[in-house]
């Protein structure tokens, strides 16, 4: 005897907030506020309304990163098209950053023969530094916020661990900078330093007119002359 085909099982609509559907992750979130905030326990209910805030400001971020992140597809494919190298970054401590290679300021000018082989590995060497210390850069998102509350001691023992790094980090950064401020007798070498190095900018992005970006061109080789000391590789 033949026996009855099962039904295919249907997946369970998932639950949305605003319109906007929530993962697994989300609706276990949504679904433990709510049943602190149906408790009679005040620590309760305060802690389901401060999770609801933090899941609705979890997802007004998902719904501006996937906005922004379907423009820059868009840029980065028109970008290509016009011949540009792009490189996006696949360390940890800067992961998803992209850099245009070809407007690179430190890759231009060592081009040009304004910047020697040294200085480029210094510069690019203060940039990761720039980029892990960089509080901007090391934002976690409402949700990875959350996952820090849920799974306990081990997991604000590893973001401590990552925020102590990033202190050594800027200290590092600090600290070549100080022996740039000394160096500097004009008061631009940190923010050419910070511009090319850090940021990947040019030069003409930063400063317009010939004399100018001449200053800034020897602000940027003395600062990065100091870098290439303090690395050792100078």
């Amino acid at each position: 005897m033949a026996r009855p085909k099962r039904k295919p099982a249907q997946d369970r609509p998932r639950l949305a907030v605003n319109g906007q559907p929530l993962n697994a992750r989300q609706e276990q979130y949504w679904r433990r506020a709510n049943d602190d905030l149906a408790s009679r326990d005040l620590a309760r209910v305060k802690r389901g309304v401060e999770v609801l805030r933090q899941l609705e400001a979890a997802l007004r971020a998902e719904q501006t990163a996937a906005g922004v992140r379907r423009g820059l597809d868009d840029t980065l494919a028109l970008e290509r098209r016009r011949g540009e190298q792009i490189e996006i970054s696949q360390r940890p401590e800067s992961r998803g950053r992209i850099r245009i290679r070809t407007r690179d300021g430190l890759e231009t000018l060592q081009r040009s023969g304004a910047l020697t082989g040294a200085q480029v590995r210094a510069g690019l060497l203060y940039r990761e530094l720039y980029e892990a210390a960089d509080p901007e850069r090391d934002l976690r998102s409402q949700m990875q916020d959350l996952d820090r509350r849920g799974r306990g001691a081990a997991s604000t023992a590893a973001s401590e661990a990552w925020q102590e790094r990033r202190l050594r980090l800027a200290g590092a950064m600090a600290a070549i900078e100080a022996k740039v401020r000394v160096a500097d007798r004009n008061g631009h070498a940190v923010r050419a330093l910070r511009e090319v190095a850090g940021h990947a900018r040019c030069i003409s992005h930063i400063v317009g007119g010939g004399s100018g970006q001449a200053a800034y061109r020897r602000a940027l080789s003395l600062a990065l002359d100091v870098a290439a000391d303090h690395f050792g590789s100078g």
